[in-house]
This record gives structure tokens, C-alpha cells and sequence, in this order.
């Protein structure tokens, strides 16, 4: 780690004369440019109370340098060394490029490519691909290793053993982004004698996979303010490629030709999901219908992870008036589970969410935010009992309001916030153990003088909590509340700048009172164009009203920088 830190240090003041060179004039841009920084720091850290949670005195260096070359590729740098740890970072763990050039895109090296939500959505892949667009023709094809074999042993047995999986996805579609057809597929398999045989349990089993999945992703104009979009797929999933063969009869030439390319096995299972949405834009409103369902273990190879067995409606209205100050936005929605009545119950959801924004003037605006989710249970394979069954509803409302004065050097800005939360519980049986409610209140103001760099802001803070009684208690009510107050001033031109902060918070709870004082002050100083000195002190006051918990730590530090 040491030679990786002198490496650094020595690459910075190998760079330094190359950045006297960038200053170059207009139009000659050179093809490589290099920045980053080093920075040095000391310290001084005490506690009491409590077992120290740092070195009495750190110090350290950290250095960060960044190479852009042509084409848009970065590679970032960094090192740490000090008495608290050392590290050294550099990307080529995984390295990619997708330089373009006109309407042609190619993909090499470690690459994430998205042709729709249900065939190939982000998975990263090692390998190549291109995607072409000369005109409104919509062509894509990638290749490569979507898994590293990674085998077991005797030594990491929590190692999760994986076959290496290999594929390719195409994609072929007509038109222009905002206004497109595209039909996509994709087809991955495992090698199943990339790894040696892996070890079966009851919590864990390996078998070699493979899948086809047929998809179709659409963005549809029509008229001048309806949209339509669509997303759907059909993947054929096999959990094992070494289960029996099943025989497909039959001469559908759709049949035939997704059968040369994937062999239907007793583990085979077909599944299908499809997202739509039907929107209209106008000029002061607008209106969304939207539509989901994923079939229970929907799955493909070209994405990580699936939310499945559900299916959901949801509508999503706006307004607009008085000529722009007042807006208004909502949604409603309900989804639901256990598509193929194959669960104990099916669990039911509903969320709904209203949005109110008023701003007459500039000094004066209101936003009022309000949502609630709810969750219920119906009776699936076997009745619920009534005890347990899960019926809960969720309502959370914000209102925020703020107050502007702006003079030609002074601003000035009031804010009050509210926040109400409460969780009901519709199941009487469970309801004293879950209940809760809680309210917020934040009272603030914030002054800056913009010439002269003084300003100055504080916060009245009050907090309140309903939580569930627990057996034995009576009063399980928390409250925090307390001020925070804050100012920022520069000197000498603005090259010296300072600030301090203070918060004291009171608690309590169950008859019990605690305080937490928070302090801290800081200062930076421009020593040069790129040059900088700053220090630091914090002190922290914990008292809770335990003996046992209370403490004080109080930390300070130099530092320098400098960056190119």
C-alpha cells in the first residue's frame, strides 16, 4: 500500500507540468486531460464516557487523480494512507467502452444495455454488441458472459456456487425515440460443466438454467396528446437443463422455429408479463391509465431481479389553474397477489397520493402533500384466522409553507413545516401492539447577505411520537424538540470563510429526560488559486438520563489541499 500511495504522489508531480500545457488556445483541445488533488490532515480526538471511537491523534494523506480521454472515458484514481486505514482504488476491475459515431453505437468490454423492461433491462454482460439507427430503423445485438463460474470449497463454504452463463439478445424495431416499435429476444443458457458438482442442500441447490424470452416494447404518439406505451414478454424458463425432454407436437411455424432454440424440459415453465399505459397531455391537465401483471415466477436472464405474482391498475390525474399557481397532481392505485390461487391468502394493497402546490407570488408558497397505502388479506387455499389476519392503513400528510423578503443585497426566507403520520390497524385483536402515530414541526429562518458574505439561519424543531404500549407500560409517548442555530461569515475578500453551528435536543421518554448538545465550528482559507487550509472543531454533549450512557467527545482538525 505504501508503493501504491508514493505511485500517486510521484503521477502528481509527474502531471503538473502537463497542466501548465492545458492552457492552450481556443479551438486545440487536448486529446488527454488529467485533474485530481491531494489533501493532508491532523487531528486531535478525546472521550469521555465512552470507549474512544477514534485515534487520539489522526493524520493522514489522501490523493485523488482523474484521466479523461477521448470519447467520453474516465478513469478515476484515489489513495488513502494514515494511521486510521490506507486504501488505493482504480476502475479496471471492470473496464467497458461504447464510443458512437453518428447513428452507430458499439458496446465492448463490461457493458449494461437496456432494450426493454422484460427481456434485456440493465443486466451487465462481458462481451460486445452494436445498436444502429440510420434513419428510423431500429436495429441492436449484444453478446456475452452475463456469470463468472464461480465454484465452492472447503475453505468458503459460504461461497454461493454459480455456472457461467453465456447469451445474446437482438433487437429489431421502426421509428423515432418518443414514437417506436420494437420486437426483442434474448437467449441465455448455463454451462453446465463450468463448475464441478456443486453441493445440494435444503437450503441451497445449483442446477444449470437456461431461457428464451420474446418480448415487444412500444412508445406510441397518437393524435397530437394521447400516448400509448407498451411492454411485454413471454419467457420459457428452464430450472434445469438436465431434466427430461418433453415432446411438443404440433405444426404452428411459431412453435417450431422458438423450438430450435430452446428444448421444452419437464422444468420448462412458461410465464408472460406486460406493463401499458394510455396517457393524455394537454395544456392545463393531463391524465394516465396505467396497467400491470407479472405472472408468479416470471423471470428472465437479461435482469437481475422481478417483483412477480402481481397485478395492479392505477390512474394518474393533473390540473392546472389559475394560470399556472395552482397545480394539482394525484394518483390511486390497487394491486394484488396469488394470480394463480396457489397461496395461503392474497394480500391486497392500495395506495393513493394528492399533491396541491399554490404559489400566488413569489414571496408566498404553499405545497400540501397527502398519502395513504393500505393493505389487506383475503382468504386464498385455507381461511384466515382472525387473530392474524393483516388489515393496516398507512396516512401521511405534509404541509409545508415559506415567506420570501429579497432586497438588492439581503434574502430573507421563513418556513413551517408539519408533518403527520399514523398507522391504524383495522385488526382489533393486534391493534394496541402496532398503532402509532407521530407529528413534526419545523419552524425556520434563513438570512444571507450577499455582498458581505453574513448570514445567519435557525430552526425551532418539534417532534412527538405515539408508539404501540407494550405489557406493563402506560405512557409510551417520545417527544424531541430544541433549537439549531447557525451563521456563515468571509473575510478578507472572501478568501477567509468561518461558520458555526449549535444544536441542543431534549428527549423524553417513559418519565425519563435526555439532552444532546452538538457544537461546531469551521474555517477555510484560500492560500492560493488552488490552494486551501481548513480547520475544524466539533464537541458532542450526550446525556440521556442514564449515568451509564452519558458522554462527551470533542475532535479537531488541520487541514491542506491542493488541486489541479
Amino acid at each position: 500500500m505504501r508503493s501504491s500511495l508514493l505511485l500517486l504522489v510521484y503521477g502528481l508531480w509527474l502531471i503538473c507540468p502537463v497542466r501548465a500545457q492545458t492552457d492552450t488556445p481556443a479551438g486545440k483541445n487536448l486529446p488527454v486531460k488529467v485533474s485530481g488533488g491531494l489533501n493532508a490532515y491532523a487531528g486531535f480526538y478525546t472521550a469521555s464516557g465512552i470507549t474512544a471511537r477514534n485515534q487520539p491523534s489522526p493524520f493522514g494523506i489522501s490523493g485523488s487523480v482523474t484521466v479523461a480521454l477521448p470519447g467520453g472515458i474516465s478513469l478515476p484514481f484515489s489513495a488513502v494512507l494514515g494511521n486510521q486505514g490506507s486504501s488505493f482504488r482504480q476502475p479496471f476491475n471492470q473496464f467497458g467502452v461504447s464510443p458512437s459515431y453518428k447513428w452507430a453505437t458499439v458496446h465492448a468490454g463490461y457493458r449494461n444495455v437496456s432494450f426493454s423492461p422484460f427481456t434485456l433491462a440493465g443486466h451487465t454482460f462481458l462481451g460486445g454488441g452494436v445498436e444502429l439507427n440510420p434513419g428510423k430503423l431500429r436495429l441492436g445485438a449484444v453478446y456475452g458472459r452475463f456469470n463468472k463460474a464461480i465454484s465452492s470449497n472447503l475453505a468458503e463454504p459460504d461461497i454461493i456456487p454459480a455456472y457461467q452463463r453465456s447469451g445474446y439478445a437482438v433487437k429489431v424495431g421502426y421509428g423515432k425515440p418518443g414514437n417506436y416499435v420494437d420486437f426483442i429476444m434474448l437467449r441465455a443458457k448455463d454451462d453446465s460443466a463450468s463448475i464441478t458438482t456443486t453441493p445440494q442442500s435444503v437450503t441451497q441447490t445449483v442446477s444449470p438454467a437456461e431461457n428464451l424470452v420474446v418480448g415487444i416494447t412500444t412508445r406510441l404518439l397518437i393524435l397530437k396528446h394521447i400516448t400509448v406505451e407498451l411492454d411485454g414478454a413471454v419467457s420459457a424458463f428452464t430450472r434445469d437443463v438436465r431434466s427430461t425432454i418433453v415432446s411438443a407436437e404440433g405444426s404452428n411455424p411459431v412453435v417450431r422455429f422458438f423450438g430450435k432454440l430452446l428444448t421444452p424440459r419437464l422444468s420448462t415453465q412458461l410465464t408472460q408479463a406486460t406493463q401499458a399505459s394510455v396517457g393524455y397531455q394537454g395544456q392545463g391537465a393531463s391524465l394516465k391509465l396505467q396497467y400491470k401483471r407479472i405472472d408468479p415466477n416470471f423471470q428472465t436472464m437479461g435482469a437481475y431481479y422481478f417483483q412477480s405474482d402481481i397485478e395492479s391498475y392505477a390512474i394518474a390525474p393533473s390540473l392546472t389553474l389559475m394560470e399556472g399557481k395552482l397545480r394539482l397532481s394525484g394518483s390511486y392505485g390497487i394491486q394484488y397477489d396469488n394470480l394463480a390461487n396457489n397461496k395461503n391468502a392474497r394480500t391486497g394493497r392500495s395506495i393513493g397520493s394528492l399533491v396541491v402546490s399554490y404559489n400566488p407570488a413569489n414571496k408566498f408558497g404553499l405545497d400540501v402533500q397527502l398519502s395513504n397505502y393500505g393493505i389487506s388479506q383475503q382468504a386464498g387455499l385455507r381461511p384466515i384466522i382472525d387473530t392474524l389476519k393483516l388489515a393496516q392503513n398507512n396516512l401521511s400528510a405534509t404541509v409545508n409553507t415559506r415567506y420570501t423578503l429579497q432586497k438588492e443585497d439581503v434574502l430573507q426566507v421563513f418556513t413551517l413545516t408539519t408533518t403527520y403520520q399514523k398507522l391504524s390497524d383495522l385488526n382489533a385483536t393486534t391493534a394496541s401492539q402496532t398503532e402509532n402515530n407521530n407529528v413534526n414541526l419545523n419552524l425556520g429562518y434563513f438570512y444571507q447577505q450577499t455582498t458581505t458574505g453574513w448570514g445567519i439561519n435557525g430552526m425551532l424543531s418539534y417532534t412527538q411520537t405515539q408508539l404501540p404500549i407494550a405489557v406493563g407500560d402506560t405512557n409510551q409517548t417520545v417527544r424531541f424538540f430544541g433549537p439549531t442555530i447557525g451563521a456563515t461569515q468571509s473575510f478578507v475578500e472572501k478568501k477567509l470563510t468561518t461558520s458555526f453551528n449549535a444544536s441542543y435536543l431534549v428527549n423524553q421518554q417513559s418519565g425519563i429526560t435526555g439532552k444532546v448538545l452538538t457544537v461546531s465550528a469551521n474555517g477555510g482559507y484560500q492560500i492560493a488559486k488552488r490552494q486551501t487550509i481548513n480547520v475544524s472543531f466539533n464537541y458532542l454533549n450526550s446525556n440521556t438520563g442514564i449515568q451509564e450512557q452519558t458522554f462527551n467527545e470533542l475532535r479537531g482538525n488541520l487541514g491542506y489541499g491542493i488541486s489541479f
